[in-house]
């Protein structure tokens, strides 16, 4: 977890902001790697911007967030379109931590290529599963993995609105 040593007058004074990309840009020289006019930070292997500045690392679309709200976000934020590069104002929202893991993809393990969907060798069935507010629910077996991730994609609009992924 980062400090939040750093204010929205700071940001301000350090970036300036590219709404097509949504990138903060060094408006001064911070230190030979950071100079005016370059994008700010670098992208993690967590697939996040950090940028660091003065012994501190921020993620880059919080401090996006402060330059553009005056104050850090309440708790989580969420990318709308789950892309972590993509840190345009619009892109981001406000979340609780729960919101936030429902906009998450399908693992990159997923075997059936569908989020909330898994084969049940045993029976040759496809079944669909989601979770929402801690509670597990059973969606059905379906003869196509199609078929099960319909469900899931309707449960998921139904449970998790907004934030709903079916990706």
């Amino acid at each position: 977890m980062t400090s939040n040593t750093m204010t929205a007058e700071l940001a301000r004074q350090l970036f300036s902001y590219d709404q097509k990309s949504g990138d903060l840009i060094w408006r001064q020289n911070v230190r030979p790697r950071a100079k005016a006019g370059a994008v700010a930070g670098f992208i993690s292997t967590d697939g996040y911007r950090r940028i660091g500045y003065k012994g501190v690392v921020y993620l880059g679309h919080r401090l996006v967030w402060l330059y553009h709200k005056g104050a850090w976000p309440e708790k989580f934020l969420d990318h709308i379109d789950g892309d972590r590069t993509n840190n345009r104002i619009e892109n981001l929202r406000n979340a609780s931590r729960t919101e936030n893991n429902r906009n998450v993809p399908a693992q990159k393990n997923n075997t059936s290529g569908f989020k909330g969907v898994s084969l049940m060798r045993r029976d040759n069935v496809w079944v669909a599963q989601i979770t929402a507010d801690r509670k597990n629910y059973f969606l059905g077996r379906f003869p196509t993995p199609e078929e099960a991730y319909a469900a899931y994609c309707k449960a998921a609009k139904e449970l998790h609105g907004a934030f709903a992924n079916t990706g």
